[in-house]
């Protein structure tokens, strides 16, 4: 009898055991270290698109008098350009506009005639025609005219190519610190344009030198920038 309770209890004591919850294992994991660096390139072209916007605007009291002369002006500037080789796809002429003109007497409102404006915009492919057209304009009935933009027509493909580069400097920057520091690059945990993904541009005047021309395009810094993360070894 005591020989059967002895059993018994050993029996319970193994279900009691195979009741526990098993403890899981768990493997520690160590961040990777990493090395963040930034690089910045520019490539720099001339100019070869321009683009100029001016107004041909007439004031007076006889509305329909005033819309012929803006359209005599106008129509006068399209064929100078028509005849200097532009393309009527790259000039823009916009509807008329009317503009009531008011005076104040003693408080009170007066109506002292129109405005009647006619707004052009012309690309020019090649920019050396807009000084000889500018002067022809402004000795034929136009009196606003806008400050020329000046661009570049393959700025993406220049953008791409900063873009590039910065990638390279960044990388060369990061291997001389991780040199310097005792580590090796083992590959790229992140990279960011930090440059909004759009070129950025920016104006340089040109040195005028020997030149009798005084109206120089100068050079535009067609620049990009990235932000780059590279993962780290451990060379001991």
């Amino acid at each position: 009898m005591q020989r059967l309770l002895v059993i018994l209890l050993f029996s319970s004591t193994l279900a009691l055991i195979g009741c526990q919850p098993q403890i899981q294992s768990t493997l520690a994991t160590t961040a990777t270290s990493t090395l963040a660096v930034s690089g910045g390139a520019s490539v720099e072209a001339v100019p070869d698109r321009l683009q100029l916007g001016l107004a041909v605007e007439r004031m007076g009291q006889d509305i329909p008098k005033l819309k012929t002369e803006v359209d005599a002006i106008t129509a006068n500037l399209l064929d100078y350009l028509t005849k200097q080789g532009i393309n009527h796809d790259h000039i823009q002429s916009f509807a008329i506009r009317i503009y009531p003109q008011y005076r104040y007497d003693d408080g009170q409102q007066q109506l002292t005639g129109y405005q009647v404006s006619r707004r052009m915009t012309i690309n020019f492919l090649n920019p050396e025609q807009h000084s000889p057209f500018l002067e022809y304009a402004l000795n034929n009935g136009v009196q606003r005219v806008d400050e020329p933009q000046l661009t570049i027509s393959n700025v993406d493909a220049l953008y791409q190519q900063a873009l590039i580069e910065a990638l390279q400097l960044a990388r060369q920057k990061a291997e001389k610190l991780a040199a310097a520091a005792g580590v090796s690059i083992v590959g790229v945990a992140d990279i960011r344009e930090s440059s909004n993904q759009a070129p950025v541009v920016r104006y340089r005047m040109a040195q005028a030198e020997m030149s009798a021309d005084v109206s120089l395009p100068g050079q535009q810094s067609v620049e990009a920038r990235v932000d780059v993360v590279y993962r780290l070894n451990s060379e001991d």
